[in-house]
C-alpha cells in the first residue's frame, strides 16, 4: 500500500474518535452560552435612574418599572427585556431592552435613555430681600415650557409669638427663561417656592426664610423707683430675632441740663432692666434703649427723669409722684393758714373795747 493511501485510511480510522471527543468538550458548554445570550443584563444608562428592581440580570419577557428622580424628565416608564434576532452570520441569539412610556406601545430604543432637567434655577442669582423673593429659571425642553406653573405662600414665621398674613402667589410661567417674583412678604419668615409641571410634577421646590429688619422700639419703658432699676418690655422676634439691647445713658446737671457724662450698655435679650451703678443726687438722666437684631438696632424708646434724695440704705432714685403731691399741698397750705389766722387776730382785736370807752360806762 502506498504512503497516501495509508495515511487517508488513518485519518479515516481516526475521524470518528475525535468528533466523539469533541462533542464531549463542547457539549455542557453550548447551552451555558446561548441561555446567557437570552437573558438582559441591568442597563448603564444614566446613574439618576431609578429601578423597581435591584438585580443585575432580567429574565426574557421581564418587565421593569424605571423613572427619573424628582423634576427630571422622562417621567415613570417601562422597559422589557426581549431575544433580538442574531447577527448576521452568527447562530447566537441577541437579548435586549424595548420600552413604551405608560400604555403607549412598545417600540425599540435608538438611544441610550437619560434624564433630563426639565427646568433649571439658577441658585446664585437668588435675591432674598425682607419683603420679596426672586428667582431666575430656564426651561430646558420647549414643548414642556407651557406646562409649567410657579407658586409662592406662607409657610409659618420664624417666631411662635408672631402673627404672618396669608400669602399665596401663582403664575405661569412664560418663555423659556424668565424671573418668578414673590411679593410683598414679611421679614423674618418662611415661604415655599414650588414650581411644578402640569398636571401635577414637581421641578422644584425650596423653603426659602426672608431677611431681617431692625426691631420696634421697646415698649413701657419706666425707672422703679423702689430700686433705681430702668425696666422695659421684652420684645417679641416678628421683624428678626433679638440678640440684645442696647441703652444710652447721658447725665446732665438738673439746674442748667449742661453735660456730665455719657455711658451706652449692651445686654442680651433675655434681659428686660439694668440698674445703673451709681445715682447722683441732684442729676438728671436722658435714657434711651434700643432692640438688636442681626439687621442693627431699631427705633428708640426714651425716657429722662431726675434724682433728688438719697435714702440710708438705698440707690438715689426719682423723686416720687407722692411727694411731690405732699409738697404742692403744703405749699399752698402754708400762705391759706397766715389769712386765716390774721383774719382772726383782726375779729378779736376789733371786739375788744378801748379803755376810754370802759371809763364812760364806769
Amino acid at each position: 500500500m502506498t504512503l497516501p493511501a495509508l495515511a487517508l485510511t488513518f485519518f479515516l480510522a481516526l475521524a470518528p474518535l475525535l468528533l466523539a471527543q469533541g462533542q464531549m468538550f463542547h457539549g455542557p458548554v453550548t447551552p451555558w452560552v446561548h441561555q446567557e445570550a437570552e437573558k438582559c443584563q441591568k442597563p448603564q444608562w444614566d446613574s439618576r435612574f431609578i429601578f423597581d428592581q435591584e438585580q443585575g440580570i432580567f429574565n426574557p419577557n421581564e418587565v421593569v418599572k424605571i423613572q427619573c428622580p424628582e423634576g427630571y424628565w422622562p417621567p415613570h416608564m417601562e422597559i422589557k427585556c426581549v431575544t433580538l434576532k442574531p447577527r448576521e452570520g452568527s447562530m447566537i441569539p441577541r437579548s435586549g431592552w424595548i420600552v413604551r412610556n405608560g400604555t403607549s406601545a412598545w417600540h425599540p430604543m435608538e438611544r441610550n435613555l437619560t434624564c433630563v432637567d426639565v427646568l433649571q434655577v439658577d441658585h446664585e442669582t437668588l435675591e432674598v430681600s425682607s419683603t420679596s423673593i426672586k428667582l431666575n429659571w430656564t426651561c430646558r425642553l420647549p414643548r414642556m415650557c407651557p406646562l409649567i406653573w410657579a407658586r409662592c405662600r406662607l409657610e409659618h414665621h420664624s417666631s411662635l409669638n408672631c402673627k404672618a398674613e396669608e400669602v399665596k402667589v401663582e403664575e405661569k410661567l412664560q418663555g423659556k427663561e424668565g424671573t418668578f417674583t414673590c411679593s410683598p412678604l414679611q421679614p423674618f419668615t418662611v415661604y415655599s417656592v414650588t414650581i411644578s409641571l402640569l398636571p401635577s410634577t414637581i421641578l422644584y421646590t425650596r423653603l426659602i426664610m426672608t431677611k431681617e429688619i431692625v426691631p420696634d422700639k421697646p415698649e413701657k419703658l419706666w425707672v422703679d423707683s423702689s430700686t433705681g432699676s430702668l425696666r422695659w418690655k421684652a420684645l417679641p422676634s416678628c421683624k428678626g430675632k433679638i440678640i440684645g439691647y442696647q441703652l444710652n445713658i447721658t447725665t446732665m446737671r438738673a439746674e442748667d441740663g449742661s453735660f456730665l457724662e455719657f455711658s451706652q450698655v449692651l445686654v442680651n435679650q433675655s434681659v428686660s432692666e439694668y440698674v445703673p451703678p451709681h445715682h447722683t443726687a441732684g442729676s438728671k438722666y436722658l435714657v434711651t434703649v434700643q432692640g438688636l437684631t442681626a439687621a442693627g438696632a431699631g427705633a428708640a424708646s426714651q425716657l429722662e427723669f431726675q434724682t433728688y434724695v438719697m435714702v440710708s440704705g438705698q440707690p438715689v432714685g426719682p423723686w416720687p409722684g407722692s411727694a411731690v403731691t405732699v409738697v404742692v399741698v403744703v405749699l399752698l397750705l402754708i400762705p391759706l393758714s397766715a389769712g386765716i389766722i390774721w383774719f382772726m387776730l383782726f375779729r378779736k382785736k376789733k371786739a375788744l373795747p378801748s379803755k376810754a370807752e370802759e371809763d364812760q360806762y364806769t
